[in-house]
């Protein structure tokens, strides 16, 4: 579908423009659904991110040195996709419409490797989001 501007779409633009250039100033990182996602988790699990975004590895790690992989889906979003597990502990993320946090899961990683399948096709790890929460711990 084709974005057409009017007015409405051009105040919306204006209107968030001194909030994304905060954002930006006080984390180093542009806002995607992802990185919220992370910093969610962050904050509830009391998790620290790294400097840099979209390296190998996790995605935070714990004052013990635990990593945590990070995956953001919609509630709309069959799989969650996995390169490896090189990680502690998989967190589903979960936002609302609003970008509301509205559910957060953990999985243990040997946990993990018994619910994703290898799919050679996409080259990566699935499961269902129904699985990983179905055998997840719900944090929030």
């Amino acid at each position: 579908m084709p974005i057409r501007f009017d007015q409405n779409k051009i105040d919306a633009l204006e209107a968030i423009l001194p909030a994304i250039t905060r954002f930006r100033a006080a984390f180093g990182r542009d806002l995607s659904t992802d990185f919220l996602a992370e910093l969610y988790a962050a904050r509830e699990l009391n998790l620290e991110l790294p400097d840099r975004s979209n390296e190998p590895g996790s995605d935070a790690i714990d004052d013990r040195g635990r990593k945590y992989e990070i995956k953001y889906r919609s509630l709309t979003t069959l799989n969650v996709d996995l390169n490896s597990f090189d990680f502690d502990y998989l967190i589903l993320v979960n936002l609302a419409e609003d970008y509301r946090l509205i559910g957060m899961w953990q999985l243990p990683v040997e946990r993990a490797k018994t619910v994703f399948s290898f799919r050679e096709k996409y080259r990566k790890y699935q499961a269902t989001q129904e699985r990983v929460k179905s055998v997840a711990i719900r944090i929030r």
